[in-house]
This record gives structure tokens, sequence and C-alpha cells, in this order.
């Protein structure tokens, strides 16, 4: 791992290593092989954990429902969409009412339907009213890291309490996100003069800069330190996502037939690895389908 512990430092420097190339070297930059390169094969990666994860983040986007209005936009990242409900009480998660799709054709209407950005409700809402979305994020956002030279900044990559973080307007590497809500579900890792801690954020207000997460850090608020915004880190997702990259640089680069054949195989090792260690974590319940659920009202023991 790169000295820093950068998940994106560390992933350049691999890449680098695998294709050990001084025109390579020379000719992509570390901002470029992120920007071009790892980002898109991180989602590679991510769209293939997320079908078998036992982990996968769960996030809540409020929705206010305007009566007669039919489509809403929806956040961006959404990988899954799990369910559209509203609550008893949002501090106690019990269920009041859960909004059930149908078939498009169905007499009644579908309900609710996905229409490309937007989340689209026929009939059309009947009156205000406030539901949130429940879904999982697809991975697609823009990691960056930022390394804290010193001194001091209010405005910039700082703690501003415990559970809030506003993030720097330029990173030392990778790109920061302007749209919004689109590091929810990612992973903010603070890097201390001590020890590092990492935190799911649960929210990003992009006018702000500010990131909300899950739970509150214990590193002292009111502080600028170093920091990270990218998947749970992991040394095989690293390596996972770094074969990944270097394929698809290789393809670039037009290595040879049995250099490109070793990164598969590295590749295919690395992506056993990761998913073998996130399908079963959640191991008390094990692999099964679960009968007493809202689509199958009459289940009976």
């Amino acid at each position: 791992m790169d000295s820093s512990e950068s998940f994106l430092k560390t992933t350049v420097e691999r890449v680098r290593a695998y294709l050990d190339d001084a025109d390579f070297d020379a000719k992509y930059n570390d901002a470029y092989l992120v920007s071009h390169v790892i980002m898109p094969s991180m989602v590679d990666v991510q769209s293939r954990l997320a079908l078998n994860a036992s982990n996968n983040v769960l996030l809540r986007f409020n929705l206010s429902l305007v009566a007669n209005q039919e489509s809403y936009v929806l956040p961006p990242c959404v990988g899954e969409i799990l369910r559209v409900v509203k609550y008893n009480d949002p501090n106690d998660g019990t269920v009041a009412t859960e909004w059930r799709p149908r078939n498009h054709f169905s007499l009644g209407g579908p309900v609710w339907i996905l229409e490309g950005s937007m989340i689209s409700f026929r009939p059309f809402p009947t009156q205000n009213e406030d539901i949130v979305i429940e879904y999982s994020s697809n991975g697609d956002m823009r990691p960056h890291y930022l390394l804290w030279a010193g001194g001091t900044d209010a405005n910039n990559n700082r703690l501003v309490t415990t559970s809030t973080f506003k993030f720097a307007e330029t990173p030392t590497l990778g790109l920061r996100d302007k749209r919004p809500h689109a590091y929810a579900g990612q992973t903010l890792r603070l890097y201390g003069s001590v020890y590092q801690e990492e935190r799911i954020i649960s929210s990003y207000d992009v006018a702000t800069r500010t990131a909300t997460v899950s739970r509150p850090f214990t590193l002292a608020a009111g502080t600028n330190y170093s920091y990270e915004v990218c998947p749970p880190n992991s040394q095989s997702y690293v390596e996972a996502v770094t074969l990944a990259s270097a394929i698809k640089l290789g393809t670039w680069r037009k290595v040879s037939q049995s250099h490109h054949a070793l990164l598969i195989e590295q590749y295919r090792m690395a992506i056993k690895t990761i998913t073998d260690n996130l399908s079963n974590m959640q191991a008390r319940t094990g692999k099964s389908w679960t009968k007493d659920t809202p689509d199958n009202p009459d289940w009976r023991p």
C-alpha cells in the first residue's frame, strides 16, 4: 500500500507496477489514470459485488409528493430501488404505507415506475405527502483524495462537527462530484495524526460541499484533515480495482497476449476473494429466501 494509505494513490502505483513500461509512465499521469481508467474500473467492480454482497448500504431519499405532479428526479448513483414507503415516525423506522409497483399495463396503473433518472407515479398523487425512497448506490461517483499541507482554513477539508465534513474545492487527486447526493453511501476516510477513521456518508450537500455521515467521528471537530472519498477500503477490493484498471489500460497499450492473460487470471482471483468476503459477511441467516414479506401477505409458518 502507498505510504499515504490512500485508495487512489495505492491503485495508481499498483497499476504502474502491473504495466511496467517507461512510455506508459511518461504518457499517463496520476490524474489521467484516476479519471479515465480507475473510475470506470471501480464502477465495473462495484456492480459485480453489489449482486452478491450481504452488506450493501441502504440509503434513504426523502421525497415530497405534490398533488397532480407525476414525475420526480431521483438522486444520482441509484443502483436498485428497494422500497417506496411512508414511515409512521422517521425516528423509529416503522412503515405505515408501502407503494408496491405493478406492471405498466395494470388497469389501475403501475403505482410507480422508473423512467431514466426519474420516478413517476401513476395515477398521479392526489395530495401533498412526504415519502421515503430506499435504495442502494451503484458506486458511480467521483472519488478524490486531499492531502492537507498544514495551516488553517475553515472552508476546506474541515470536520465542522463530529457528523459533518466540508470537502476541499480542489482535491489533490481525483475529482469532486458536483451532483447533489452523489456521495451518499460512499466511505469518507479521515487521516488523523495518530489514527484514521472511516464512516459511511448518509447525505451530501453539493452547494456547501458538506457530507453528513451516518455515525459521528471520534476525531476532534473544528480541525482540518487529509481525507479521501472512496468505496469501503480493503486489500482485496484495491487489488480487484487495480487489476481491472490494468486490463483496461493494457488493452490501450496493446500488451502481449500472454501478459493480458496473466492480468485476467489475477483479476479473477482478486474478484473471487472480495466477492467471497462480502457475500458471507452476514452469516447468521445464510443464503435463503424470506417468505414473510409484504409481497407474500398470505404466507403462514
